[in-house]
Order: C-alpha cells, then sequence, then structure tokens
C-alpha cells in the first residue's frame, strides 16, 4: 500500500500497489476512508463483487470455445484454365471453378459429415453451375461395431472414377487378425444391395476380399512392399452372363536416385470410368504407362508416359504428360500441366489453396 497523502481520516492510494486479493480494477482507484467502517467495508465489498463478475464471465467465454470446437470447417478452391487443343474440332478454352466446403459436428464418439460441392465448368455465362451435397454421413459406435449410415463417394483410381452412392449403412468390427465390413444399400425399386468385405494382413501383405450379391461381383485387392517396391494390384470380375466385365489394375512404384519411379497398368473389358494415373475417363478399356517423380528448384515435377485405348475404339492413343507443381508464398499451390499426344494437346493452369 501507498499512502500519497494524509489528512485525518483520509487516504489516497493507487490500486497497482494494492495487495489485497479482493480488489480487481485495470485503473488507478481512489478510496477515501473515513472514521466510519461502514464506508470502509462498502468499498471492498463492491471491488469483491466486480471481481467475481469478471471471472464469470471469463469462464463463460471459455466454456463457449470449448463448444465451438466441436464444429470444425475445412475446405479446398481450385481455378482452372484450360486450352485444347484438338485433333478434330479444333482449340478451345475454359475457365473452371471448384470449390468444397467440409463441415464436421462431433460430440463423443459420434461425428456428422457434410460435402458441399459448388463447381462451374461453363465457358460462358449460361454454362452450367453445380451446387451438389457430395458427402452427407453419420458416424458412431455401437460396442464393437463402427457404424457409418449415409451416402458418400466412391474412390478415384485407374479402375473408376469417384461417383455418389445411394443411401446406404456400413458396420465395421475386428474378428481377431481380419476386418470385416458389412454394406447395406437399401433401394425399393431395383432391389437391395449388399456388400461384405474382409481385410488382413498376411505376411506383410494387406489382402482384401469383396462379395457383391446384386451383381455378383468379386474384387480382390493386395498392396505392399517387398524389398522396396511397392505394389497394388485390383482384380474384378462377375458371375452373372448380364454383367461380362472383368477388369483388372496394378501398379509398382520404387524410389531410384533421388526420384519416385512407377509402371502402371490396367484393362477392362466393357471399359470402366476412370480418374488415376492416366487421367479422366468416362470409358477407358486399357491403359499402361511409365511415371517419374522428382523435385527441381523447389518444383515437384512429374512425367508421364502412357499408351491407352478408350471410348470403344480400337486406335491405340500415346500420350506425354508434364506436371509442374509449386507451393507459393501466399498460401496457393500453382500447378501447371502440358499434355501432348496423338488425339489432343492440353495446356492446363492451377491454382489452388486449402484451408
Amino acid at each position: 500500500m501507498s499512502v500519497v497523502k494524509k489528512q485525518q481520516s483520509v487516504f489516497f492510494l493507487k490500486k497497482n500497489v494494492y495487495k489485497n486479493k479482493n480488489m480487481y480494477n485495470m485503473h488507478y482507484q481512489l478510496i477515501i476512508i473515513d472514521k466510519s467502517l461502514g464506508l470502509f467495508f462498502f468499498n471492498l465489498m463492491e471491488i469483491s463483487i466486480m471481481k467475481k463478475q469478471i471471472i464469470a464471465a471469463a469462464v463463460a467465454a471459455s466454456m463457449s470455445a470449448v463448444a465451438l470446437a466441436d464444429v470444425s470447417i475445412t475446405g479446398t478452391t481450385k481455378v482452372n484454365w484450360t486450352s485444347d487443343d484438338v485433333a478434330v474440332t479444333g482449340a478451345s478454352n475454359k475457365i473452371t471453378t471448384e470449390m468444397d466446403l467440409n463441415v464436421v459436428g462431433k460430440s463423443g464418439d459420434t461425428a456428422v459429415h457434410l460435402n458441399l460441392e459448388a463447381k462451374d465448368d461453363s465457358t460462358n455465362a449460361a454454362g452450367a453451375d453445380t451446387l451438389d451435397v457430395k458427402n452427407r454421413y453419420l458416424t458412431t459406435k455401437v460396442g464393437d461395431l463402427d457404424v457409418k449410415i449415409g451416402t458418400w463417394y466412391t474412390g478415384d483410381s485407374n479402375l473408376n472414377d469417384g461417383a455418389p452412392q445411394k443411401e446406404r449403412v456400413s458396420l465395421t468390427t475386428g474378428m481377431g487378425p481380419l476386418s470385416v465390413n458389412f454394406q447395406h444399400e437399401a433401394d425399393g425399386a431395383s432391389g437391395d444391395h449388399n456388400e461384405v468385405t474382409v481385410k488382413a494382413a498376411i505376411g506383410g501383405i494387406n489382402v482384401s476380399y469383396e462379395m457383391e450379391n446384386t451383381d455378383s461381383h468379386k474384387i480382390l485387392g493386395l498392396s505392399g512392399d517387398i524389398s522396396g517396391v511397392k505394389f497394388d494390384y485390383t482384380d474384378s470380375s462377375s458371375d452373372l452372363a448380364t454383367d461380362t466385365n472383368d477388369e483388372s489394375g496394378y501398379s509398382l512404384t520404387t524410389d531410384i536416385a533421388g526420384m519416385t519411379v512407377t509402371y502402371q497398368s490396367m484393362e477392362s473389358t466393357q471399359g470402366t470410368t476412370s480418374d488415376g494415373f492416366f487421367g479422366t475417363f468416362t470409358d477407358l478399356e486399357e491403359a499402361d504407362g511409365f511415371g517419374i517423380t522428382t523435385n527441381l528448384a523447389g518444383n515437384k515435377v512429374q512425367i508421364r508416359n502412357y499408351n491407352y485405348v478408350a471410348d470403344n475404339g480400337a486406335t491405340d492413343n500415346t500420350d506425354t504428360k508434364v506436371i509442374v507443381t509449386r507451393s507459393l508464398a501466399s498460401g496457393a499451390t500453382a500447378e501447371v500441366t502440358y499434355r501432348t499426344g496423338d488425339a489432343a494437346d492440353m495446356l492446363d493452369v492451377e491454382f489452388a489453396v486449402a484451408f
């Protein structure tokens, strides 16, 4: 306590040197104390109440922050300028934008996922703009079961271009060394669709086997790493006379002299959608090729050369693709892709950001 002036029963005190724990005031405090203890105690009580109110407000703000922490919002945006020089139809240019917003709300072991996609792939103001709900599902646990209910996109690969599914329920559990997944899709119009997938690691090899009831599809998957060579193999077949489409694909990847080298191959007897190493196709019948990835002057550089047959065509096309990717100081990522081939040449410049 610092006494600045004393006149009989009057004291001038500064709060910043007053050590009473019940006082809380960020400004200089003038306290007048006379011979009446009532006034003395009144001042202390008033200051004590002020501190309790500030503490209560701080606790309330902290609790609100904790509640908001159970909801996360993330997203990505990419803008592309593309120039196609097609051998038959000539050159065309277009600008496309694609924005994804992901919202996840959590409560204990339960989470709700919502994924929105806004896309404009038009070449003029009257073109196609879309706003889609790509994924909407709930995940939770019931005993030893991991439960997922809703609809979600399938993954992209050389044998598939991701697409939405109908509403379904997915149940996953462990049985010793096995992971067992059951999916049920209810469709009153065309009948129920059921899938059972069993996964296990055997001798360092990841093995999966999927069985589907409606089209008698059987899908075998193998992946692993042998002596520094990573491999991935998928084989899909059907027993139905009305569905004779058999598909298979594999990839081999290793590191050589600071470069990542890969060889990939696929084939489909009736053609399949594809969004992978060879690009995006609606009807890809067969393809194979090599690729290398390396870093050069702060850039990620990919070079691919591959052959493919698509769109029920008998022509074997050859493409060479160069992809250069660089992270910018602004937080965005720039990617330039140049493809030259038998069917068309293409230049694409992309700016993307994730948040």
